[in-house]
């Protein structure tokens, strides 16, 4: 179920009722909730997912004990195990056996497993998220900074809790278990639910009228990539960033006022990343979940900045590599993360010159701040690229398109540009009322209530006709 579709909407009342009512019983009802959400994408994969859960469970109270800590890596291994064969094993094969000459053994029945009549991949929905979860809790039980839940019921609420289940964000247990063991006690207020409501009409906002929108020129302009001119391959790059943003950050928003209606905070997933000036601040502002696990388990877990400069700059490579990897089991995206690491390392190597009293000085200039983000931002456009290509050669000829835009000039002026400038526009707004939510509001609440309400209806009615009974996808869904 998709959050913008009816189904999800008879769904969820059928959930807060009683569970508004019921305090004593909100965690089974999540429980079972999570179970109907789940078992839409198919009773296998569901029961797959309910194994792996209970292996988990197990694995971290046992390998606690005198003798058993080895159960530690058992249990990496079999959940790195489960997203690799059914997220890598095709990538994998149709890497070796070009090399080798010839089928390895038992490939037709692995990829009978792992692909669908059309040769597709078939992927469990949200592996890829509950996956790190597992691996984060695994990890911060060993390490000793959380202790683990004894409440199964509990455990399967933090992994499989609806709203962050397909795409995020990426929770610690140190973050939803505590919340939901006061779950059933706490009182949920109504200035909670109308943050929630604010969050998912701002979530549909950005899905129904932007994203879904922008992805039918995207498609139609990487479906004809080799016959782009260089302004035209500068636009679909440009809009297929604006659309994965709004996509993605839709989604994140809806799953955050889903929590809030729930009565738990999920962790904020993007804070305007565009407006960002180097490679470092972008991916602390985006999809924030994921760069903090890939820092704190990934690039940490290699030695981080501790073994010298080298090291730190190969460890860094390395984690963004494994960051692009686990978006898509291609080469593209392998050297869409190496892209993003070769750019942070170069911004470390730059760092040496703030030592510099005239260089320091300059940087914290607001004019150069703004040249700054301009730059990135289109280094950034530049890299989405390589994510949206279905193949590296499709990506390399894109940069080769993209490298010769200033050979006609002037640029002829296009709608699609404008589009582009207003998305931009439109992000700067995001970033402000974002940053001065509280203050957005009262001023918003100033305006009479039947006024707001019409707007509100506006707005719904213009999202129902955008819909046409038709609902999108998360772009996320697939990874």
């Amino acid at each position: 179920m998709v959050f913008h579709s009816p189904n999800f909407l008879i769904f969820m009342i059928l959930l807060l009722i009683p569970f508004y009512l019921w305090r004593r019983g909100r965690i089974p009802l999540l429980v079972v909730a999570n179970i109907i959400f789940y078992v839409s994408s198919g009773v296998g994969v569901l029961l797959l997912f309910i194994c792996i859960t209970l292996f988990t469970f197990m694995t971290v109270h046992l390998m606690r004990r005198k003798g058993l800590r080895w159960l530690f890596w058992a249990g990496i291994v079999v959940n790195a195990g489960n997203l690799i064969f059914f997220k890598y094993t095709l990538m994998i094969m149709n890497t070796l056996e070009p090399l080798i000459g010839h089928p390895l053994l038992l490939a037709d029945l692995a990829r009978g497993w792992v692909t669908d009549s059309s040769g597709s991949l078939l992927l469990p929905i949200g592996i890829s998220f509950y996956t790190f979860q597992f691996i984060s809790y695994l990890t911060d039980v060993r390490r000793g900074t959380i202790e683990p839940t004894r409440s199964l019921l509990r455990f399967w609420v933090y992994i499989a809790v609806f709203p962050s289940l397909v795409a995020g964000p990426i929770m610690r247990g140190s973050e939803l278990i505590p919340q939901l063991d006061e779950l059933n006690r706490r009182h949920i207020r109504w200035e909670e639910i109308r943050f929630g409501l604010y969050m998912i009409f701002i979530g549909l906002i950005k899905k129904v009228l932007l994203a879904d929108n922008i992805s039918v020129v995207v498609n139609r302009l990487f479906a004809d990539s080799a016959g782009l001119s260089p302004e035209q391959a500068w636009q679909a790059a440009y809009l297929f960033g604006f659309q994965i943003y709004y996509d993605f950050s839709a989604y994140s928003d809806m799953a955050l006022g889903l929590g809030y209606l729930l009565g738990f905070k999920l962790v904020l997933n993007f804070r305007t990343p565009y407006l960002s000036s180097n490679p470092s601040e972008f991916w602390n502002r985006w999809h924030i979940s994921l760069s903090r696990w890939i820092r704190d388990y990934i690039y940490i877990g290699l030695g981080g900045n501790r073994k010298g400069k080298s090291r730190t700059y190969i460890n860094l490579l390395a984690a963004m590599m494994i960051s692009g990897l686990w978006h898509g089991a291609a080469w593209h995206f392998v050297v869409w993360g190496g892209v993003h690491g070769l750019l942070l390392v170069m911004y470390r190597w730059t760092l040496v010159l703030n030592k510099i009293d005239w260089i320091k000085r300059l940087r914290s200039n607001w004019l150069y701040r703004m040249i700054a983000i301009v730059v990135f931002f289109h280094i950034t456009t530049w890299t989405w690229v390589f994510f949206r290509a279905q193949s590296l050669s499709e990506a390399w000829m894109m940069t080769k398109k993209m490298a010769h835009i200033f050979e006609k000039v002037p640029l002829s002026p296009s709608l699609s540009m404008a589009v582009v400038g207003g998305l931009f526009v439109l992000h700067i707004f995001e970033h402000l009322i974002r940053n001065y939510e509280a203050r957005s509001s009262r001023v918003w609440h100033w305006v009479p209530a039947p006024l707001r309400g019409v707007v509100y209806a506006a707005f719904i009615m213009v999202m129902f006709y955008f819909m046409k009974g038709e609902t999108y996808d998360f772009i996320y869904f697939q990874f």
